[in-house]
């Protein structure tokens, strides 16, 4: 699975390369991923011009005859996108169309009693809740079923069967009819402390 660029992205780089002065042969598009960003600002796309240097820990390919670099941890999340872009009358630019399932939902709590009842739910080595912490990736509500899709901060968590078993005891609530918490541990994408919330930042010192 790698980076797709689509005919009239290329051209509309290529137009862009010229109007910026870059030479084409030493041009590459950069695409980077955020994870703190807000969710329509998670991907930047950026043209440079080689300096005969590449980093070790790019990963380059290319695309529609345009060289693409990605570092590392980017990579994770953005392997799999479709760069396209549009020209149509008031609606001219780029588009990035994710792929499946690779980036976190964009709101990841079904309700706001949801979220809080998360919140209570504590990740003892680091000593912050696991909402705050970014490990829930999406939660869904279906009649008196809870679902939670969520990761670790590592494969190796040794917290991890307490971490679910306390996740299910927060959210199995009678007074809110739910009868079952399905929880399931996911890999891709990888956890990073880019996704720790604003509140959780500040109460861990971060900044």
């Amino acid at each position: 699975m790698s980076i797709v660029l689509t005919a009239k992205a290329a051209d509309q780089l290529i137009k862009v390369m010229g109007e910026q002065g870059l030479d084409p042969a030493r041009a590459y598009l950069r695409v980077t991923y955020h994870p703190r960003a807000h969710y329509q600002q998670r991907c930047s796309i950026e043209l440079k011009e080689d300096d005969g240097r590449v980093s070790e820990t790019d990963q380059v390919l290319e695309s529609s005859g345009i060289q693409v670099r990605s570092d590392r941890k980017s990579y994770h999340y953005v392997k799999g996108i479709t760069l396209d872009y549009h020209d149509a009358p008031g609606a001219q630019g780029f588009t990035i169309t994710r792929p499946p399932s690779k980036w976190p939902a964009k709101e990841p709590f079904a309700t706001p009693w949801i979220h809080e009842a998360l919140r209570t739910v504590i990740d003892p080595e680091i000593g912050l809740n696991i909402a705050d912490l970014g490990l829930i990736y999406e939660t869904r509500l279906d009649a008196s079923t809870v679902t939670v899709i969520m990761t670790m901060t590592t494969p190796a968590c040794p917290m991890a069967e307490m971490i679910v078993t306390d996740i299910k005891s927060s959210l199995k609530q009678p007074s809110r009819e739910i009868s079952s918490v399905n929880v399931e541990v996911v890999w891709e994408p990888p956890w990073t402390p880019e996704m720790v919330s604003d509140q959780g930042r500040d109460q861990m010192g971060w900044r």
